[in-house]
């Protein structure tokens, strides 16, 4: 008998195989999306209950009442691994210049922001979801500071911040100073 849970994909991936179902067939037996079971199957996103429920209905499997959630990393381990990727909000700034000019901040302080957030994404790290920390903690900064950008200009994210000096040239200009536009 294959028990199923909410930290388990494989089981109802073999499951739906073995019954010779697609995902497409075994969404619409239990009235989910087809795309939502992918999501389920890559480990990308954890049924609810309910759906956990139907999908083991569907498939003739047992459900586990109470899950076990993934293990959190104690607060030295965290510590650990984020001073493993310390130069990685460097690496993001490098990268990112104009969305760190658009925060409005100092440099030191958006890389302690970045850093602040890769702690609170090693906590939400799940090994099982198929990325590595690295990529999850590079997703997690690069999306906050893209909310600070955001949030620090009134006029949306194409606003040029204060000290940065933009060129602005029209066709006939290039035209008359030689260069060739094809098209």
């Amino acid at each position: 008998m294959i028990i199923i849970n909410q930290n388990c994909y494989q089981p109802m991936r073999q499951a739906r195989i073995e019954q010779g179902l697609t995902q497409r067939e075994l969404g619409e037996m239990a009235g989910i999306p087809y795309y939502t079971i992918q999501a389920y199957e890559r480990g990308r996103n954890k049924p609810p209950a309910r759906r956990l429920r139907s999908l083991a209905e569907v498939l003739g499997l047992e459900v586990e009442d109470y899950p076990l959630p993934p293990e959190r990393p104690t607060a030295s381990e965290r510590n650990e691994l984020l001073e493993k990727y310390m130069n990685l909000p460097g690496y993001i700034i490098r990268e990112n210049w104009t969305l760190v000019l658009a925060t409005g901040m100092e440099v030191e302080d958006v890389r302690q922001e970045l850093l602040l957030r890769g702690l609170q994404a090693i906590e939400t790290y799940d090994p099982s979801a198929g990325a590595s920390l690295r990529t999850h903690l590079n997703i997690a900064m690069q999306y906050h500071l893209m909310k600070l950008a955001r949030k620090a200009s009134a006029r949306g994210m194409t606003h040029v911040p204060r000290g940065v000096r933009v060129t602005i040239c029209s066709v006939e200009a290039l035209c008359e100073n030689g260069f060739e536009l094809e098209g």
